[in-house]
């Protein structure tokens, strides 16, 4: 008899357990969300050749930050779980597998080198996690088309036509020189830039030359891009090669413009070649909506110096924040009953969307996640950097 009432006993209470568990369990169940959190993961270059890069992050992280401090999205702050990948695709994957399965984070706002990122599309198509590209520009970032995948800058395609057609907008201009990486990022760039001069201007490069990552010393290129007689180079190289590049291109007279892609700057890039003047003809593409010193980029410069941490604000700095706001946004939008699917269709929603500090709007949808399609060149005039849309020297 006291058995048959203990066990009775037993099953009421195990039932009651369940009972309360049940009631007092959120209704929200997404992995990286709880009541009063949501977790996402960054990665980014922070040490390395590559760690320019790294300031992106920051820049992303300040928007978060402000997020935060404005009483957060739908009643939650906003966790980041922050990864080095030094540039290294190895790396990458590494800390995608790591943000994903151990961290087991919302969604993940990373990398600004394009080789990293894709080595880790497949990880993250396979994980379903929403991704927010941090500032690489490879066009196979978002294309073939991935649902969890968003690129909130100027893909390689829309950069390499860009050029082209900066190249000649200066009247009388018939010989385009190109210099590239021979990686997927290089080809990226460089295949859309001689599409666009054949397509739309009949022409061929004088040069088409390729410099390796690593190289210290650019003389080979310089001198056959003066023997080809080329009136402008287009240059799709890394920071730290172009820096060489334009470094010798001074040494050896080189004097005509020199055109960057998105990815280098112009004042890493004086830095860099150790010389003053070794940037006077370089322009390059430039995803944000003014220079750092015009008023229109003040609000983002006193963000980034109220919760940055990455030193001296750069263009990289600010190259991720554009999708960080997006990020903010969609949050936003997807309410407080939070899942992965609410957000990447609030994503999917956002049109013309003005972030305030990128070159253009960004608009993605439900079969185009390349967000944005367009931008301006940058140079120095009279030793200001200063945005221009043709050809000036």
């Amino acid at each position: 008899m006291k058995t048959r009432t203990f066990v009775r006993w037993i099953g009421v209470a195990v039932a009651f357990v369940s009972t309360v568990s049940i009631v007092s369990m959120p209704a929200y169940a997404e992995t990286g969300v709880t009541n009063d959190t949501i977790k996402i993961g960054l990665f980014g270059e922070m040490t390395g050749a590559a760690s320019l890069y790294g300031k992106s992050v920051y820049g992303a992280e300040a928007v978060y930050k402000q997020a935060n401090d404005a009483g957060g999205v739908n009643g939650r702050k906003i966790e980041i779980v922050r990864e080095d990948e030094s540039c290294d695709p190895s790396k990458g994957i590494a800390a995608v597998r790591k943000l994903v399965s151990q961290d087991q984070v919302f969604m993940i706002h990373g990398g600004v080198c394009s080789g990293v990122v894709l080595a880790a599309r497949p990880e993250l198509i396979k994980s379903g996690v929403p991704f927010m590209d941090l500032g690489a520009a490879s066009v196979m970032i978002s294309t073939p088309f991935a649902a969890n995948i968003f690129q909130p800058v100027a893909t390689t395609d829309a950069v390499g036509r860009r050029m082209a057609d900066f190249a000649m907008s200066r009247a009388g201009t018939t010989k385009v020189a190109i210099i590239s990486h021979s990686d997927d990022w290089g080809k990226s760039n460089r295949d859309p830039a001689v599409a666009e001069l054949k397509q739309k201007f009949n022409l061929q490069p004088v040069a088409d030359l390729s410099m390796e990552r690593g190289t210290s010393d650019a003389t080979p290129q310089v001198l056959k891009v003066k023997t080809s007689g080329a009136q402008v180079v287009l240059a799709m190289l890394y920071p730290a090669e172009l820096a060489i590049f334009m470094r010798d291109a001074y040494k050896y007279g080189l004097q005509v413009p020199v055109l960057g892609s998105q990815g280098v700057s112009l004042d890493d890039t004086r830095q860099r070649a150790g010389n003053p003047h070794a940037a006077d003809n370089l322009y390059v593409f430039y995803p944000l909506v003014a220079p750092l010193d015009d008023a229109r980029m003040q609000p983002w410069l006193k963000l980034v110096n109220r919760y940055g941490s990455g030193g001296q604000p750069e263009t990289f700095t600010f190259l991720g924040m554009g999708g960080a706001v997006a990020v903010v946004q969609a949050l936003k939008d997807s309410g407080r009953d939070l899942t992965r699917e609410r957000f990447i269709a609030a994503l999917n929603n956002l049109h013309g969307f003005d972030t305030g500090v990128m070159a253009a709007p960004l608009t993605f949808t439900a079969t185009d996640h390349a967000g944005l399609k367009t931008g301006s060149m940058l140079t120095y005039v009279n030793g200001k950097a200063t945005v221009v849309q043709a050809l000036q020297k």
